[in-house]
């Protein structure tokens, strides 16, 4: 047996923070002004750092099975709960690429200098369809994710970060806090959330979002020497780190929108204002939006084939009808592929629904939160249940060298963050206008219980013969 070869402590700190290194997210924190450093504290400490530890402990223990959540919870609470988690996983993209697709309306706007197309809804509704079928046609005839490499990570993701940044605190040293932006007026109470305006502490929603995927990283802890030492060390670093970038940047960002007009779904709004006050060449926010857009686009390109391939091998166990076992030469599980764009197309028309763009597109941003939230709640709960029913697994990483009171301290800490986090997520935010709030619970109660409740359907009318022959 081949040894996987080792990560380095640092390369995995690289990885992590690979993970959460976007743009996308900076206006969502910008907009909460100072209590954006209260919000990123709460989702780092009590959201992404027990997730990551659970999930650490989790995937070492069962380091040869593939599938991640749902193999821990399927262990955990049955194979009912694991295809609920795989289900979850795969439905919460229906949401959350609408979210990213709408960003390339917006980008492609700035690319071509028509700007004014970025608040445009229907324009920004006929780019998702356009953008998210054309990289789903192209992954059918292509590997595109060969085709886009680690390229368009650093195209269209770290350099444009970086710029961001470097651009941010150039403009705070030249100009100070600007007493129009987010920032202005400074008062001791903006630094923690205005308890008796309920709707701004929906955008703890959206912060936390931003970790959203945490898990993911878990799946090295096996390959770096000495899990038990160096995997926290990896995770805390990271999670600092991914604290202190974005608040840089989200802070810049504050500083430079003038109060109320901040884009959510607009991030090159903060690149126009640093240019034009910093006397540097428009040219590089139609470079810098081109850069970004080739990295919306390569994202989406990975996650048309990943959460699809992975349900087919919930499909092959017999899970969902053979219907969905459809394969083309090429391997590509056509059936799920096609039903996600299909889904996808109409989730979208929120955007028209919601004619403005930033609500659309913090409705659907919160709306994948709690989905995956839902995961979380199982994951917590199986992180536990675990270390009763399998105490004897050899576990690289454990948390607490002996007994269990360091996984239920953990395992609860994270429950009760998910809890609140869901809870916070019904506010209606404050950016809806009174009108919208009935129904904005109604969506996303009704959304979360529908999707919910149709795996749990699926999986009550599962026939034996759905399992595919070997």
């Amino acid at each position: 047996m081949v040894k996987s070869k080792q990560l380095s402590l640092f390369g995995l700190i690289g990885i992590t923070m690979a993970f959460f290194g976007t743009v996308r997210s900076v206006p969502t924190l910008s907009i909460t002004g100072w209590t954006q450093i209260f919000y990123m504290l709460v989702a780092a400490l009590l959201f992404a750092l027990p997730i990551a530890l659970m999930s650490a402990e989790l995937s070492t223990g069962f380091p040869g099975e593939e599938g991640g959540p749902q193999v821990w919870v399927k262990k955990a609470l049955g194979e009912k709960w694991g295809f609920v988690t795989s289900w979850l996983l795969w439905v919460q993209m229906f949401f959350g690429m609408v979210m990213v697709s709408s960003t390339v309306g917006v980008l492609f706007g700035y690319v071509i200098n028509r700007p004014q197309l970025s608040s445009n809804n229907i324009f920004i509704f006929a780019v998702i369809l356009i953008s998210y079928w054309g990289v789903t046609l192209l992954n059918i005839k292509f590997d595109m994710v060969k085709i886009g490499g680690n390229w368009g990570a650093i195209i269209g993701v770290y350099i444009p970060f970086v710029v961001l940044v470097i651009l941010g605190l150039w403009f705070f040293f030249k100009n100070g806090i600007q007493q129009n932006s987010y920032l202005g007026n400074f008062k001791a109470k903006d630094l923690v959330p205005n308890f008796s305006h309920l709707g701004s502490l929906t955008y703890l929603s959206g912060i936390i979002f931003i970790f959203a995927g945490v898990e993911i990283s878990s799946v090295h802890a096996n390959n770096i020497e000495n899990p038990k030492r160096n995997y926290p060390i990896a995770v805390i670093t990271s999670v600092i780190l991914l604290v202190i970038f974005n608040l840089v940047a989200g802070l810049t960002v504050s500083n430079a929108v003038p109060l109320g007009e901040m884009e959510l779904a607009n991030i090159t709004q903060p690149y126009l204002i640093f240019c034009k006050d910093l006397g540097l060449p428009m040219i590089l926010v139609n470079v810098i939006s081109a850069m970004i857009l080739i990295g919306v686009l390569v994202q989406l390109s990975a996650w048309v084939l990943g959460p699809s391939k992975s349900m087919i091998k919930v499909a092959d166990e017999g899970n969902l009808p053979k219907f969905f076992q459809k394969r083309t030469k090429r391997n590509i599980p056509i059936t799920f592929v096609l039903i996600q764009a299909s889904v996808i197309s109409l989730v979208a028309l929120l955007y028209v629904i919601v004619p403005d763009v930033n609500s659309a597109f913090l409705i659907i941003t919160i709306t994948t939160t709690i989905l995956y939230c839902v995961v979380y709640a199982l994951i917590g709960i199986s992180a536990i249940k675990l270390r009763y029913t399998l105490p004897d697994i050899e576990r690289p990483f454990r948390l607490g060298n002996k007994g269990n009171g360091l996984i239920w301290f953990i395992s609860l800490l994270s429950l009760i963050s998910v809890a609140i986090t869901m809870i916070v997520s019904l506010i209606p935010p404050s950016i809806l206008q009174p009108s919208q709030y009935t129904g904005y619970i109604i969506f996303q109660v009704g959304a979360t219980i529908i999707m919910v409740a149709i795996a749990l359907i699926i999986y009550k009318f599962k026939k034996p013969e759905w399992k595919k022959e070997k």
